[in-house]
């Protein structure tokens, strides 16, 4: 099984889970998703303190930069927003835009999304779990 990590978990182990590097040395196969590397530099960069900033981009190149990442598919951004907006319309959860493409991905490669908000990825249908 492959797992796809999602935005979320990367930003545990940012912060200093001590769950997050025991699982990802655990695991076979792991990915992550464009969409996921721009979430996360872009909270990255809207960081006010230098410090902070510093290490998540020291954080992006040591743990995320390295891993294979899934580039989304022009198809999958309509998969995303059906998948998303007819959970929104069920009231089985909020997903955004973003978690609507990495389920498109996750769906179209037979990857299981490593997500903390296993919420509002089992309400458009995808495998997914909570790690930490």
């Amino acid at each position: 099984m492959t797992w796809l990590i999602d935005t979320d978990v990367f930003i545990e182990g940012e912060r200093g889970n001590p769950a997050f590097v025991p699982w990802l040395e655990s695991v076979q196969s792991v990915a992550t998703a464009d969409i996921v590397r721009g979430e996360f530099l872009l909270g990255v960069h809207a960081v006010p303190d230098v410090a902070k900033r510093q290490r998540g981009l020291e954080f992006f190149d040591e743990r995320i930069a390295r891993l294979p990442s899934f580039a989304s598919d022009p198809a999958d951004y309509a998969s995303a927003a059906s998948l998303a907006g007819e959970a929104r319309r069920n009231g089985k959860g909020r997903p955004s835009l973003a978690d609507g493409l990495l389920v498109a991905i996750a769906l179209r490669t037979g990857a299981t999304i490593a997500t903390r908000n296993v919420t509002d990825f089992r309400a458009m249908g995808c495998p997914c779990a909570n790690p930490l």
